[in-house]
């Protein structure tokens, strides 16, 4: 059994002290991480949107506070990251290529985020470079990214989702072994049934929204990540965790 974490949204900036949506991302982040290590990952997903800023500070702080977690990780960017600073402090991150991690699942993360951009989109290039991984192996596989590839049914972030996600959608038809497919951007719990796959949006670290809204509104329950424990089977199980667990 593989045990893996999402972690999504932290939203932290250069300043500490600084605040999203009236919540200290760096306290948050460092409960969120002390509920990690008490669960006891074999592997760290972080999808997206690590910074507020982009700046250099804010992922040196991101990656000695990740680094408590006695796991590797890998991380795709949101649409508030920066490729560059992002790839010094997080160097397994899927900026143009997808990553892929292997154990008893095939395990790949592809960037969804570009430059200047809110919504994401996938470019052929990737595409493909995703195709060409799945047909390599037979092992169940997850694949993980920014932005939701299916609406969630929030209007306030259902504006700014994968862009054009047909090809991505095809290729995962093409595919019966991806069991799962992971993302972040949305601030809330998800899961969706998509055929013979399931979709979960992860929470956000700092802050985040109740469900089925058409502003952000938040929700009390508060910071959360994502925990799962894949069977070599394809089967798996899911949940959340927070702080105060």
């Amino acid at each position: 059994m593989l045990k893996l974490v999402q972690v999504s949204d932290c939203h932290v900036s250069a300043e500490t002290g600084a605040t999203y949506r009236g919540v200290d991302p760096r306290a948050t982040l460092a409960a969120v991480v002390d509920a990690v290590i008490d669960w006891g990952p074999d592997l760290v997903l972080v999808t997206g949107d690590l910074s507020e800023d982009g700046s250099e500070s804010s992922y040196a702080w991101l990656a000695d506070e990740l680094a408590r977690i006695p796991a590797p990780r890998v991380a795709t960017p949101g649409n508030h990251d920066e490729p560059e600073p992002m790839l010094r402090h997080f160097p397994a991150s899927a900026v143009d290529t997808p990553l892929a991690f292997e154990d008893d699942w095939q395990l790949i993360a592809v960037g969804s985020a570009k430059p200047g951009e809110i919504p994401g989109r996938f470019t052929p290039d990737q595409l493909a470079a995703l195709d060409s991984l799945l047909a390599s192996d037979g092992r169940p596989a997850l694949v993980a990214l920014h932005h939701q590839p299916w609406p969630v049914g929030s209007p306030w972030i259902d504006r700014y989702p994968l862009l054009e996600p047909e090809g991505f959608h095809e290729l995962l038809a093409r595919h019966s072994r991806v069991k799962l497919v992971l993302w972040g951007h949305v601030h809330q719990d998800v899961v969706l049934r998509q055929g013979g796959l399931t979709g979960l949006g992860c929470p956000s670290t700092v802050s985040n929204s109740l469900p089925g809204q058409e502003r952000f509104t938040p929700d009390p329950a508060g910071p959360a990540c994502r925990w799962l424990e894949l069977e070599r089977s394809g089967e798996f199980r899911t949940g959340l965790l927070r702080p105060a667990d």
